[in-house]
């Protein structure tokens, strides 16, 4: 019995030391709890913001393209939108890098409708007194490509038309869908 109480003991000593050898042992540093710093995960946002800012940058450059739709059928004569879109351009010019892109005709006329288009937009630019336009004025194809009537119809029917307003449900009750049971 005497030695079964002297065994116990002595554990529950050697657990004592262990213990206390643990609690004052040394620090750990940062790194060596967290891992390297290169292995820690980002800061909220800071993946996805280059993504965000380039879809940003590019809607900012996809202002400046005059599309085939701002012309007077197969003129270079702008429309009235196509003034306007033209005095915008004009006043973000100085401020920003992006050229300014006349869309490529896909018709017979292309290249010499192109010409002329182009002549048009670096005129109007110059008689608004902006410098430079000529070197920043490109034909180019457009960064978005445009969809057919058929295409349009039935994007506009699918979403503006449809039973529940393009709402995604809500005419059943509660849980939205149409006609729930839940009461």
């Amino acid at each position: 019995m005497r030695g079964a109480c002297a065994f116990t003991h002595f554990l529950s000593l050697a657990a004592c030391s262990v213990l206390l050898c643990g609690c004052a042992g040394a620090r750990t540093s940062r790194e060596q709890r967290l891992g390297p710093a290169y292995d820690r995960p980002f800061p909220l946002g800071q993946v996805s913001d280059s993504f965000w800012e380039t879809q940003q940058t590019n809607a900012e450059a996809a202002d400046f393209i005059f599309y085939d739709h701002e012309f007077v059928g197969e003129t270079a004569e702008l429309t009235d939108y196509g003034r306007k879109h033209l005095l915008q351009v004009a006043l973000r010019m100085k401020h920003v890098p992006f050229p300014i892109t006349v869309e490529q005709s896909v018709r017979e006329l292309g290249p010499e409708l192109d010409r002329q288009r182009r002549q048009t937009i670096t005129g109007e630019l110059a008689r608004l007194g902006v410098e430079g336009a000529d070197q920043r004025v490109a034909v180019a194809p457009a960064l978005a490509e445009g969809i057919t009537a058929v295409e349009g119809e039935a994007a506009y029917y699918a979403t503006a038309v449809a039973q529940d307003f393009g709402n995604g449900g809500g005419v059943g009750r509660r849980f939205g869908g149409r006609g729930g049971t839940f009461r």
